[in-house]
């Protein structure tokens, strides 16, 4: 028996005005179309592609993993042209490895691209119509997924992640792999619930989220239910069949009826007014930087320029907010910026600097340019290459500002060890993440300061300027006409 196995993770915020272009793949995170590559890539690092050959190679089945496209960090809409590359690369990979029994596709869910909202529906299409493919279709989805329609018809089995902060790449990938040796065939049951929920506010390890999650694996104890993800989609896109969702894969024909499903989804629903943004004001956040944590550094979270959700990184809030007391920290604060102007007038030997958006204009001391290489080495990504690109470190008192070239994943201290500093003896660090902080630096939710500002992750989403079917969703539509909606596949 064979598998043929694909990675593309991409997760799109649509409210960021900047595409993303191939760059952001072949230079800032991992492009590999060979299969030797894809395995050397694979078993250096915690990826779903890893966990998937483990159990599919322990059960002795021949594999070729022929494909993996992985950004470095979330941004706008693909461009045109690079999600025409990233398809057609996928799908001429995927041809040649035939033939094969199964196929599994590591895919993330929340993908869109300029002329197409559901980029991953699109390539299991592509899959079952262009290549014809009529095998077992194994998917796996990231957590934050926006399950669609497409997503039910064309893939056989779902899992999904069932940690936030994502700390289960591995673990999902041998899930997938499961699925792939079980004997089906499946069906796929769907419950769509019209609601946003904040992702601080959606953590595994405890709260409301935490609740759900544990309801989920109690529904899998049910005869013929093989898998149950529970799915809080990201939040800021504005495309059709928006919402949070629960997908049921059930062994179909065995004349058992899926009961539950329904009631969790209400339950769900139903927690919505208890949903916090979790987000701290800035006095409670200089109070707290009056003194070092004992526990490491205080993680400064400018959640509405999280990277990690597909803002540009261009924000200089918390540079604007702490620079007047540079002096008077207690501490090394550490801070970056996407912001490429600034880091070419540190190179070219300035000490006055315009920087961010809307702009700071500050002055300080180049201390390192270079190329900012890193790999992380907390508990989630691990082993992950990243790059900033270009880079520039600036000091002004006690702070230490990395501009760069990139939108980066910066909840890892590797980031900040790359360019020469060292985050584990800071005051603070400042990272464009919303919860990724707590694996990358074995942090507990009590030394994240969470604080909103410019960007395109804004946790007030009846803000946000949503234009089509997400108007109905909550909290934009203050009660929605059809709360759940049930989606059944045909087999």
């Amino acid at each position: 028996m064979k598998a043929a196995l694909a990675q593309f993770i991409f997760e799109s915020n649509t409210f960021s005005p900047e595409p993303a272009h191939i760059d952001v793949f072949k230079k800032g995170g991992v492009w590999l179309d060979a299969e030797d590559d894809v395995r050397a890539w694979a078993a250096g690092t915690d990826s779903q592609m890893h966990g998937s050959l483990d159990v599919l190679e322990a059960a002795g089945w021949q594999t070729e993993p022929c494909f993996v496209a992985m950004c470095g960090s979330p941004a706008g809409r693909l461009s045109e042209a690079c999600f025409h590359e990233i398809g057609d690369t996928l799908l001429a990979r995927v041809r040649a490895a035939g033939p094969f029994d199964v196929l599994i596709l590591h895919l993330h869910g929340a993908a869109c691209a300029v002329g197409e909202d559901d980029t991953e529906g699109h390539i299991l299409e592509k899959v079952r119509t262009e290549l014809g493919y009529s095998g077992r279709l194994v998917l796996s989805l990231d957590l934050h997924a926006n399950f669609t329609r497409r997503m039910l018809d064309y893939a056989d089995a779902v899992t999904a992640y069932r940690t936030f902060p994502h700390m289960d790449f591995r673990a999902t990938g041998e899930r997938a792999a499961r699925l792939a040796l079980h004997p089906g065939p499946f069906s796929r049951t769907v419950a769509k619930i019209a609601a946003l929920m904040p992702p601080a506010d959606s953590t595994h390890f405890g709260g409301n989220l935490c609740e759900i999650i544990n309801r989920a694996r109690q529904l899998e104890r049910q005869a013929g239910v093989v898998e149950v993800c529970t799915l809080p989609v990201q939040p800021w896109m504005d495309v059709d069949e928006m919402g949070t969702s629960i997908v049921v894969t059930t062994t179909a024909g065995d004349g058992v009826p899926l009961t539950g499903l329904e009631d969790l989804a209400q339950q769900w629903y139903d927690q919505r007014d208890t949903w916090q943004s979790g987000l701290t004001d800035w006095p409670t956040i200089l109070s707290s930087l009056e003194y070092m944590n004992n526990d490491g550094p205080w993680v400064l979270a400018d959640t509405a320029d999280a990277t990690a959700g597909g803002s540009s990184g261009h924000s200089a809030e918390a540079l604007r907010r702490l620079l007047p007391l540079k002096d008077d920290l207690p501490g090394k604060v550490l801070l970056w910026i996407v912001d490429p102007d600034t880091v070419q007038a540190a190179r070219d030997g300035a000490t006055r600097f315009t920087t961010g958006d809307p702009a700071v204009q500050w002055e300080g001391r180049v201390v390192w340019t270079g190329e900012g290489n890193y790999r992380a080495r907390g508990k989630a990504y691990t082993g992950q290459a990243f790059s900033m690109g270009e880079a520039a470190v600036i000091e002004a008192g006690q702070l230490q500002l990395v501009a760069c070239s990139y939108p980066a994943i910066t909840a890892d201290p590797a980031f900040y060890e790359c360019v020469g500093l060292a985050p584990d003896d800071a005051l603070a660090v400042l990272v464009k993440s919303i919860s990724g902080w707590m694996p990358g630096y074995a942090a507990d939710r009590e030394r994240g300061l969470l604080f909103d500002g410019p960007g395109a992750c804004s946790m007030n989403f009846a803000n946000m300027p949503f234009t089509g079917s997400a108007r109905g969703v909550f909290p934009i539509a203050s009660d929605p006409e059809q709360p759940i909606e049930v989606w059944r596949s045909e087999a």
